[in-house]
């Protein structure tokens, strides 16, 4: 029996792999293979790490639908953005229309529903082009392994793994997919793909996979969330003069930090930033200083103008790698998640646009201030920062007042005041997000991901794993 099993970037690795998936299954079945598609085969570190007597790598190469396989993604795409399926998503069209990206949604649809019906169903979005495209690559990949089941990092959402999910369809592979995002259902401007078995985070996820993609209930699984489990570990993070001593902060002064977006999704991060160093100059916070967390997608030179000013860090802490298809170029290795485990209980507040952050800091019960506003001047509405506040899966963070947003710079300023002050304000309704969001909280949530695969390769081949502890039911 041979697992599949596709990692596109540096994210993935960090979100699914580094879970423990691939030593569990293996553990637990002891015929069976398993081979790592993905960019980083071609990086050393990483092929060092998870390299085994029974696993082995493929490169995945960078995928861009064109010809026929487009039209039909447009044609499915249209059908889906204008069928008004969420809040979400009717701020994301109206978004895509203002940046010239995405046209004709309304004619598009009408020929879908026309000429390919099937295009415009939830259930059947993406079986014409599955029947009618097929990939080289993936076609000689699979005659290579005869993979027995073949995992996924998202649902369709990330191009690179559409070849091989196409494949498993075509060819009647088992698939699953591991979703790694709290809002892959509800916000994006793709509709996901249908696999045999999915994999999310928590009931309300689940929810939404059966209410806008098409999945019968017993066709998901709920798990937690498998990279954080570290955060439910007793000892996991450092102490804080050790941390404040690795990012060279003062452990006199209080901790501000600021988790940026990737700049095509917010742009004014500087803005916040200049706010934020006024504040802290002007004695609004005595005793603080800011650190600047850069998203993984972020670029340091966009905050070369604060390297030198005085109470501010900026880093971005991730291992660099080979640049993937997707154009990420950083591995998010586990020491990079427990440095993020130390920034976040080590803070003393954590500034964000509707970030998955949120979350992360919630768990270990440190306040959070949203941004919504713009640079200087306010950007259009599908455009701005305050659309994100509308979107579904973030109002599951607002609803429970676990955060407080700031609409002004002044605001900003006020409500980190106020969290500087008391950091006990809304502790209640950030224990409702992690309970909600988590689910789990035992830090065992790799082990439930890996069970499912045990127990969907069990069932595909018919050979029983070893006897283990199962942490999972049938459902």
């Amino acid at each position: 029996m041979k697992l599949l099993i596709s990692i596109p970037h540096g994210g993935s690795a960090g979100n699914v792999l580094r879970s423990g998936i691939v030593a569990r299954v293996l553990d637990a079945h002891a015929q069976a293979t398993a081979v790592i598609v993905s960019p980083l085969s071609r990086d050393e570190a990483f092929v060092r790490e998870f390299r085994g007597d029974r696993v082995s790598f493929e490169d995945l190469p960078p995928h861009r639908p064109a010809g026929l396989e487009a039209r039909l993604l447009a044609l499915a795409q249209a059908a889906y953005l204008d069928s008004a399926i969420t809040e979400s998503v009717r701020i994301r069209r109206q978004e895509a229309a203002a940046n010239g990206t995405i046209r004709w949604i309304r004619a598009k649809r009408l020929i879908a529903s026309a000429l390919a019906p099937s295009l415009a169903r939830r259930s059947t979005r993406y079986d014409l082009s599955d029947r009618l495209v097929s990939h080289a690559f993936a076609d000689a990949l699979f005659d290579r392994h005869q993979p027995s089941l073949y995992v996924s990092s998202s649902p369709g959402l990330i191009f690179a793994e559409v070849p091989l999910l196409r494949t498993a369809a075509r060819r009647r592979v088992r698939s699953m997919a591991i979703d790694p995002s709290w809002d892959n259902f509800t916000n994006k401007l793709l509709p996901v793909r249908r696999v045999n078995r999915l994999v999310v985070w928590n009931e309300l996820m689940r929810d939404q996979a059966v209410a806008f993609h098409g999945y019968g209930r017993d066709e998901v699984r709920v798990a937690g969330t498998p990279q954080w489990d570290l955060y439910f570990q007793p000892g996991v993070t450092d102490t804080r003069e050790a941390f404040f001593r690795r990012i060279g902060a003062d452990p006199s002064r209080r901790l501000v930090t600021l988790t940026t977006t990737p700049r095509e999704l917010y742009s004014h991060h500087d803005h916040v930033l200049r706010v934020m160093i006024d504040a802290m100059q002007r004695g609004l916070w005595p005793a603080a200083q800011v650190l600047v967390r850069l998203h993984p997608r972020d670029h340091v030179d966009g905050y070369d103008a604060f390297q030198r000013t005085p109470g501010v860090i900026v880093e971005k802490p991730f291992r660099p790698t080979v640049k993937t298809g997707d154009g990420l170029a950083v591995d998010v290795t586990a020491q990079n998640q427990r440095h993020l485990a130390d920034t976040m209980r080590h803070s003393d507040v954590v500034v964000n646009v509707a970030s998955t952050i949120a979350i992360e800091a919630a768990i270990f019960d440190t306040p959070v201030v949203n941004v919504s506003f713009d640079g200087e001047t306010a950007s259009p509405f599908e455009q701005s920062a305050r659309r994100y506040y509308r979107f579904i899966h973030y109002q599951n963070i607002t609803r429970h007042g676990a955060v407080r947003v700031a609409e002004s710079p002044a605001q900003l300023v006020d409500l980190i005041s106020g969290y500087l002050a008391d950091r006990s304000l809304d502790r209640d309704g950030r224990r409702r997000v992690v309970a909600e969001q988590c689910q789990f909280m035992d830090g065992r949530s790799g082990e439930r991901v890996a069970q499912y695969v045990v127990d969907e390769l069990a069932d595909v081949t018919g050979i029983a794993p070893r006897c283990v502890e199962s942490l999972v039911s049938s459902r």
